[in-house]
This record gives structure tokens, C-alpha cells and sequence, in this order.
């Protein structure tokens, strides 16, 4: 599993704790759980340099929040533990088993309610990651011929 979806598994957890998650795509398209359950998606879109040692990634993610059925009737799940939980944070979430610190873009956040099963969260959120360097010996002893004092 990338480090994408494991934070987000953690941010889901943490908003709605007693809520199952599924990211394999083709369970949720064949519509293999049982609700209530989030579905997770993450979608690379770009990368960007920021210095010679790091770059920056933005991706998307998409978080479905499946609703149970109560007696014939579906039961909302309400956004606004997530929303909340984003607005303690200052839309930035540090995962504690990832270790992975992403910050969202408040202005992508996008939630829709229009189907009678689910909701739907998305947004667009950046972390940075370090370039990886080639290991080198290190040069402990220097030899100097012709120096002058």
C-alpha cells in the first residue's frame, strides 16, 4: 500500500473511528463490502521541484462514504467530522504510522450529496518527499603537495 492511501486510511480513521475503509478499486466497483464503509482513492497529478534536495507531489484523493440501510432506509454519514477534523488541523494531517505530513488545499475541497447511498470527498493535497542521493565514501585525509606557508 503507498504512503498516500496510508494516511489517508489514518485521517478517515481518526474522523470516523468506527468506519471500515476499502481502496481496492475493483471490490468497491463490484461492490464487494458491506455499509457502512469510506472508499479510498489517491490519483498522482504532478510533481515539482522545490530545492536540490526535495521535491513536491500533488495528488488527488476521493473519499466515498458509503451509507448503512436501516430498515429500507439509508442513514446519512455526515461530513463534518472530516471537515472539522481538517479545520483543527489547518487543513494539514500528519499520518502516525506513515509519517507522512500532507497539506490540503482548502479551495479543492468538494463534497457532494446528491446520491441517496453515499458522499462524496474530494480534494488536492501536496507533500514533499527527499531526493534520494547516491552514497559516497567520504574523503577523512587530504593530501597537499607544493603548499607554501
Amino acid at each position: 500500500m503507498d504512503r498516500e492511501l496510508a494516511v489517508l486510511i489514518e485521517l478517515v480513521n481518526e474522523a470516523y473511528p468506527k468506519l471500515a475503509t476499502v481502496v481496492n478499486v475493483d471490490d468497491w466497483m463490484a461492490q464487494r463490502f458491506q455499509p457502512p464503509i469510506a472508499f479510498l482513492l489517491t490519483q498522482g497529478v504532478r510533481e515539482e521541484g522545490r530545492s536540490l534536495t526535495s521535491y513536491q507531489v500533488v495528488s488527488e484523493a476521493a473519499i466515498v462514504l458509503h451509507y448503512p440501510k436501516v430498515e429500507g432506509a439509508y442513514q446519512p454519514l455526515s461530513a463534518e467530522p472530516l471537515r472539522e477534523l481538517l479545520r483543527q488541523n489547518q487543513f494539514s494531517y500528519q499520518g502516525k504510522t506513515s509519517g507522512l505530513s500532507i497539506e490540503i488545499d482548502s479551495s479543492t475541497l468538494r463534497i457532494w450529496r446528491d446520491k441517496k447511498d453515499r458522499t462524496e470527498i474530494a480534494f488536492q493535497f501536496t507533500y514533499n518527499v527527499a531526493v534520494q542521493r547516491a552514497v559516497t565514501d567520504k574523503i577523512n585525509e587530504f593530501d597537499v603537495e607544493g603548499v607554501r606557508s
